[in-house]
């Protein structure tokens, strides 16, 4: 019997949801991979083959952290990091939310039973969330892709 943690994993990669999956854990584990004052000035925005893009809210700060990218990238390895990327941006200085979803096609209760029943092996809440929107997301645009 295959774990549940190798067939998620094959799903997600299957779908095309590994980079969104890991940049959701990074965002929700944002202030407890970096204290203040790195996690004021900085927070990341998107997730692209190991290459994290990280918005900054000043050019001193995106020149500071040119120092200190080494050692950014080695906290990040554990979520799939290879490299960093610094542009200038603005930064929330709440807890992220998952943007919301456009609607471009509604779930139907098959897929609502598929994300049930994928979903529902998994004990990590924050992971199952992450998981759920993304395949919803998924499952939305691929009905009417643009």
């Amino acid at each position: 019997m295959e774990r549940t943690d190798s067939l998620l994993a094959s799903i997600v990669k299957r779908l095309g949801l590994e980079d969104g999956v890991r940049l959701a854990r990074i965002k929700n584990n944002w202030r407890l991979i970096f204290d203040k004052p790195l996690s004021l000035h900085m927070s990341p925005s998107s997730l692209s083959e190991g290459k994290l893009l990280l918005n900054v809210d000043s050019p001193i700060w995106i020149q500071q952290l040119s120092y200190l990218k080494r050692e950014i990238t080695e906290k990040l390895t554990a979520y799939g990091v290879r490299d960093i990327q610094f542009r200038l941006g603005r930064i929330s200085q709440t807890k992220r939310r998952s943007a919301p979803v456009r609607k471009h096609a509604e779930i139907t209760s098959e897929d609502e039973l598929f994300i049930v029943e994928l979903t529902s092996r998994f004990s990590n809440e924050e992971l199952k969330e992450a998981v759920k929107v993304a395949v919803e997301r998924h499952l939305r645009l691929s009905k009417y892709p643009r």
